[in-house]
């Protein structure tokens, strides 16, 4: 089968064995038809909110799809919510295609859909390439502490409209120690879009490590005290308007492994009217403007920031002087 249409909870219930909602879905992903990999490859379509009691390790070519439009509470979306008795790191994880790739999982999706995490358990680990993959309107909510809530491998895709919170709703608003928003990995990450995206209650917003080309468009911290983390090699990334909010922070640059190759363009503005902090690999930190248009490259010296709202004001002044 192509596509499978999971009915409502009090329908499925009557399905489920010895309480393992995760063997349901499991059992319902086998009837879908398999890859050239082996790999199931299809679409699920949820009508409901589910529990899950231990991770569903989606198939990698597989596309889960809410009936309807994701909301910020699981009791008035599709999706899943984990168990108190959970077993497992994450609530949802895609299967790669085979043991060597990292790149492959074709047809992969997230559609209109909330998962509800649960205290240091990790949210949602998604893999996907090319353009027949993408998420789209995913909600991860209560991850909580030393967690990562969405987690984002491959290539060539684009994830929109993604809000990522280490809490739900009703808890206090705070950092939570070691939540992390978004990070891009496990490998090295190519061509990936992101766009309308919100880190909430995160002590770090997104983490890249290895990261080529990568757009990030859009994006709202708040009460995130780290909104950018790079902790290895900035190839080619683009960040267009972000907006921080209570933070001092701006961006982490941990690491410019290969400083021939070092480019983050970023622009935006500090949403509390002060200047972000950029702090460099050597320690030394770089107050960037409440309002900026940065680019940051490295040379064999160390690493460099050019202001080019200075610069475009220096050209303006030149002209004048003509």
């Amino acid at each position: 089968m192509k596509k499978i249409i999971v009915p409502l909870y009090e329908e499925a219930k009557a399905e489920v064995v010895d309480g393992d909602w995760t063997g349901y879905f499991e059992n319902i992903q086998n009837k879908l038809n398999k890859s050239g990999s082996g790999q199931r490859s299809g679409t699920i379509v949820l009508t409901d909110s589910y529990p899950l009691n231990r991770t569903f390790n989606v198939g990698a070519h597989v596309q889960l799809e809410g009936e309807y439009r994701a909301k910020h509470h699981i009791g008035s979306s599709c999706g899943f919510y984990a168990t108190e008795d959970f077993e497992g790191d994450w609530v949802l994880k895609w299967n790669k295609p085979n043991s060597r790739a990292f790149y492959s999982n074709f047809g992969a999706g997230v559609r209109q859909l909330h998962v509800q995490s649960k205290d240091g358990l990790n949210g949602v680990y998604f893999r996907g390439a090319q353009q027949s993959a993408a998420v789209d309107n995913l909600v991860v909510r209560g991850f909580g502490e030393n967690s990562i809530g969405v987690m984002l491998g491959g290539d060539t895709y684009a994830v929109r409209d993604v809000f990522s919170d280490a809490t739900v709703g009703g808890d206090a608003s705070f950092s939570r120690e070691g939540s992390t928003a978004y990070e891009l990995g496990e490998k090295r990450v190519l061509s990936i879009r992101l766009e309308n995206i919100t880190s909430h209650n995160c002590q770090y917003g997104v983490v890249w490590g290895d990261a080529h080309q990568v757009t990030i468009e859009n994006y709202e911290s708040e009460l995130t005290e780290y909104p950018l983390t790079c902790t290895y090699n900035p190839r080619g990334i683009n960040i267009n308007n972000i907006c921080p909010r209570h933070t001092k922070n701006l961006l982490h640059l941990q690491k410019a492994r290969w400083w021939h190759n070092c480019l983050i363009k970023m622009d935006g503005q500090m949403s509390d009217n002060k200047g972000g902090l950029i702090t460099l690999p050597t320690g030394e930190t770089f107050q960037a403007p409440s309002t900026f248009d940065l680019v940051i490259e490295a040379d064999k010296n160390g690493v460099n920031i050019t202001n080019m709202r200075e610069m475009r004001e220096f050209y303006r002044k030149s002209q004048k002087e003509l």
